[in-house]
């Protein structure tokens, strides 16, 4: 069956890239989240163990739980709210000031800055009534932290956030006097920052093999690999796939059928769309719910190893392509 391959010397040469900007493999926070970029979280958080990776991110509780079994020192998540008391190492995001009130008491949660983003965070003008609410509530505050809207933009948006966000910890620090993390840098703006100043950084797509800031540093992990249904002879004029978008143009002609598809989460392409996987094969056609068909008759084929020309097909980035790949497509450490 169709399957993926992760790469565990490409994992380790993105971590000791981002260890080597860093200067301190414990600032490293490798983003978990959304089954770890679709990779597999499981295998994903196996490799960080490895390597010594104690911190992550996660979006919610129910893959918080999934690494209960690894060495993490602390796991953030991102968008769910503590009712009850968690593992030691659970650690809450709070996003917006009226959900302090529905933590559990003696939660960690890390309080979200709103710099520029408009997202989420609470904003600047709201820290003091927070810190109050946290104190009242009798949460630990174990860190704070913002997030860059335009890290990977040559631009001075980042330089703009971040003085915010060193005002809002000066702020902050009247009103806290114990210690708690800080953090900012997302991948792409640990390239922009003094990252000194800062106790880890959240790095996501980078440390998968992605990032225009580390160039050709860094290398993808993760290469996704079709099998052979079937094969046929065809002659010119048959016509391949639905609606009979491809006409062959000569006799004696080797079309395989392999069994990777839009229900899988590989995108969806159609007659008008040249799409080339490794080797330089091409689709042929539309591609199905489960299969799609290419010339030659190998028992299998590697659809891609590095996801940046789907992403061009499919005018999107990279995080798009890996994250559709459903979970039950097996993947293998190699």
């Amino acid at each position: 069956m169709g399957h993926i391959t992760l790469s565990k010397n490409s994992f380790i040469n993105n971590a000791n890239y981002y260890t080597k900007i860093l200067k301190n493999k414990q600032k490293l926070c490798m983003a978990l989240k959304d089954n770890a970029y679709g990779h597999g979280i499981t295998n994903i958080a196996n490799m960080c163990d490895e390597y010594g990776i104690r911190h992550c991110i996660v979006r919610d509780i129910s893959e918080a739980v999934s690494l209960q079994n690894n060495k993490f020192t602390s796991i953030l998540i991102l968008y769910d709210i503590a009712n009850i008391n968690y593992n030691n190492n659970f650690v809450f995001a709070i996003n917006c000031i009226d959900k302090i009130s529905l933590f559990a008491k003696n939660s960690k949660i890390e309080l979200k800055i709103d710099t520029g983003m408009s997202r989420n965070g609470i904003l600047v003008s709201q820290i003091k009534e927070a810190i109050t609410l946290i104190k009242e509530n009798e949460l630990i505050l174990n860190g704070v932290f913002t997030h860059f809207s335009s890290a990977d933009e040559a631009n001075d948006c980042t330089i703009n956030q971040e003085k915010i966000f060193q005002n809002a910890i000066k702020e902050i620090k009247t009103y806290i006097n114990t210690p708690f993390r800080i953090h900012c840098c997302n991948t792409a703006s640990v390239h922009k920052v003094d990252n000194d100043l800062y106790d880890i950084a959240r790095i996501g797509i980078g440390m998968y093999g992605y990032s225009k800031a580390a160039k050709d540093n860094v290398k993808p992990i993760l290469s996704l690999y079709a099998n052979k249904i079937s094969s046929r002879m065809l002659n010119t004029g048959d016509s391949v796939g639905y609606g009979g978008a491809f006409k062959i143009k000569q006799d004696n002609t080797m079309v395989s059928n392999y069994d990777i598809g839009y229900g899988d989460g590989f995108f969806r392409v159609n007659e008008t769309q040249n799409v080339l996987i490794e080797n330089g094969k091409s689709i042929l056609g539309k591609v199905s719910m489960d299969s799609f068909s290419v010339f030659g008759k190998d028992d299998e084929i590697c659809v891609f190893s590095n996801a940046s020309a789907l992403s061009k097909v499919h005018n999107t980035i990279e995080y798009e392509i890996l994250t559709h790949l459903l979970p039950r497509i097996k993947r293998i450490v190699i």
